[in-house]
């Protein structure tokens, strides 16, 4: 039987009330951008052809993401806009391009947290802080724990506790260097499980096999990879990165409600452009960014692939930005991890 709204965690419901706050504060200082005599510098924009990079090949979630997006876009301006996945370099080749992009507004950035934290993994030809703009955030990815469910573990605090007393082998496993789920990991086994290896697989298919066939414990991972294996009970989710639960699964916990500080952060997914970028284009970029993630067709695909919409105005969006170069910087940093290295 589906909870009523009573009972669902605080966290759920309150999620939407929050975006909706931040979003209309920054709506509500528009006009008066708008009303500027720097105004006119809008006027015919977009007037060419947009361009919506991506650091990930064609098929994969994440383009599904940025076309869902730039269907929308094209509809809502009048102009076209064309997805360009650039992967190679661990998704360095779309930095760079964009890096080089005229600061017209016609060339977005679309990248997530990894973007920020790269450069303490490998030389860049950019500063991802000092050469772009943050345009807005448009979702969030949260990753699951899961773990095998033969394991005797029914909590986080169960998986902690055994692993910590080597009364059963806790390896803990994520995608290769760099991703999201491979930052997570090191950030859980640093902090929390002191004596689980950590080990790196090729892509998140790989790694949720690893754990089926009992190779693995745990691994963090995306809803789409885990969900039919947890549905089926061959995996036990036992918690979620993020300040609040997914609405992808609501049953299961935060960590941070599992007492795991420094996991409230999920991996945002947002636009750039950039650094010298005239201010306006990108204010009027964000605001079509905030139009397209509300039509249903859009969320529905993001969701699709793990995402949860979510918008946050270039302000804040600037502040997340900072605040994850730092803290992602330092994990690594502190594991001396290296692309080189073979991590």
């Amino acid at each position: 039987m589906r909870p009523c709204a009573r009972d669902k965690p605080a966290e759920v419901t309150d999620a939407p009330n929050r975006q909706r706050r931040r979003a209309l504060a920054w709506l509500g200082a528009l006009p008066a951008v708008l009303a500027s005599p720097a105004h006119a510098l809008l006027r015919g924009y977009p007037s060419q052809p947009m361009r919506l990079v991506v650091p990930a090949a064609e098929g994969s979630a994440f383009d599904a993401l940025a076309r869902a997006l730039a269907a929308q876009l094209q509809a809502q301006v009048g102009r076209q806009v064309d997805v360009e996945d650039r992967p190679a370099g661990n998704g360095m080749a779309a930095g760079e391009t964009v890096a080089r992009a005229p600061s017209d507004g016609h060339t977005l950035l679309l990248h997530q947290t990894t973007f920020v934290a790269q450069p303490a993994l490998e030389a860049a030809s950019y500063d991802p802080l000092r050469d772009f703009q943050p345009v807005a955030m448009v979702a969030t990815l949260p990753l699951f724990l899961a773990v095998d469910a033969r394991l005797p573990f029914s909590s986080v605090t169960e998986l902690l506790a055994q692993a910590r007393a080597d009364t059963v082998t806790v390896n803990c496993g994520s995608d290769v260097a760099g991703t999201w789920s491979h930052l997570v990991a090191e950030q859980f086994v640093r902090d929390y499980a002191f004596h689980a290896p950590h080990v790196a697989v090729r892509g998140e298919a790989g790694l949720v096999q690893q754990v089926l066939a009992g190779r693995m414990a745990a691994c963090f991972a995306c809803y789409p990879s885990v969900a039919a294996a947890a549905a089926n009970g061959q995996l036990r989710l036992l918690g979620v990165t993020g300040d609040v639960r997914s609405r992808l699964a609501p049953a299961v916990p935060t960590l941070r409600e599992s007492g795991l500080a420094g996991f409230d952060r999920s991996a945002w997914i947002g636009a750039f452009m950039p650094a010298r970028t005239p201010r306006l284009l990108s204010l009027r970029a964000a605001a079509e960014l905030r139009r397209a993630i509300s039509a249903s067709d859009v969320r529905d695909t993001l969701r699709a692939g793990g995402f949860e919409p979510e918008w946050d105005a270039p302000d804040t969006f600037a502040q997340a930005v900072r605040r994850d170069a730092t803290h992602w910087q330092g994990v690594i940093r502190q594991a001396d991890l290296r692309l080189d290295s073979g991590e």
